[in-house]
């Protein structure tokens, strides 16, 4: 019995520490993370250690147990949508990005935003990530991902490969470095067929006023028409490992290191 107890502890221990050293190299370069796990309240709390939260605006509601992983923050399409207004300080001069986040639709062929940068004025630019119903590329896609960026050095934009939409949980993770182009990578896998994507420009992101989930650059009186779950920004381009383990939702580790979630949780989430 005592050997079987710690063998217990040595496995919970090894599990553990394996877990701080994943978010101890993931969570290098965090700048926000919200992870939409609350419960009540109209705030959603940043889990970096930059305390950038957000505040929940129109019918924006929390939905526990409900999420990816965890809870996860719901918006009926009318206009919800968590924001933060310092978003501005944090978002102007980077020179690199990931944005890193999962979404469940409630329907598919539309343009709702997803992540932006100002308040919605039709234009994609700054910092932006939202679903495209049609590019306006020639030849165009439909039920895409689309992203932009505006930098010091001139504007970027990405529209990515036909019929990707989906009612599914997807992950999405869209990056940057200036000189370079736009990658975006759905459920772990890079899309390397878009429709357009724009040549690198060097510089630094330039325009943002505040940091928005669930509007886009088409989202005045709208917003997204589903779940937004577990919301990560980085100052820098995460390697393809980091992104496929983000993606996978197999290791869900909180931003100081604790383990937060069980192996028997993360079973039953996915299956």
């Amino acid at each position: 019995m005592r050997i079987r107890i710690l063998l217990t502890l040595i496995t919970f221990t090894i599990v553990v520490c394996f877990g701080s050293i994943v978010s101890a190299g993931i969570d290098d370069g965090l700048i926000v993370y919200y992870p939409f796990d609350e419960s009540t309240g109209d705030t959603a709390s940043d889990a970096s250690k930059h305390n950038n939260d957000a505040k929940l605006t129109g019918s924006a509601k929390w939905e526990p147990n409900s999420g990816k992983i965890g809870g996860a923050l719901r918006l009926d399409g009318t206009g919800s949508s968590a924001e933060d207004d310092n978003g501005g300080d944090y978002i102007d001069g980077l020179e690199a990005f990931t944005i890193a986040v999962w979404v469940k639709s409630d329907t598919v062929g539309h343009d709702r935003g997803i992540i932006h940068s100002m308040d919605p004025n039709g234009g994609d630019n700054v910092f932006t990530l939202r679903y495209d119903a049609a590019s306006w590329s020639t030849p165009g896609g439909t039920n895409l991902i689309k992203g932009a960026v505006t930098t010091t050095g001139g504007g970027q934009a990405y529209e990515g490969k036909s019929d990707v939409q989906t009612t599914e949980w997807q992950h999405l993770a869209f990056l940057w470095s200036s000189g370079e182009k736009l990658q975006l990578y759905i459920d772990g896998e890079l899309d390397d067929n878009p429709t357009h994507n724009d040549d690198g420009k060097t510089g630094s992101i330039t325009g943002a006023t505040k940091f928005i989930v669930g509007k886009g650059a088409k989202d005045a009186s709208a917003s997204w028409p589903g779940l937004i779950d577990d919301v990560r920004i980085h100052d820098r381009v995460l390697a393809e490992s980091e992104i496929a383990e983000l993606a996978s939702g197999v290791l869900a580790v909180e931003a100081d290191g604790k383990l937060a979630t069980t192996w028997a949780d993360l079973k039953q989430k996915r299956d």
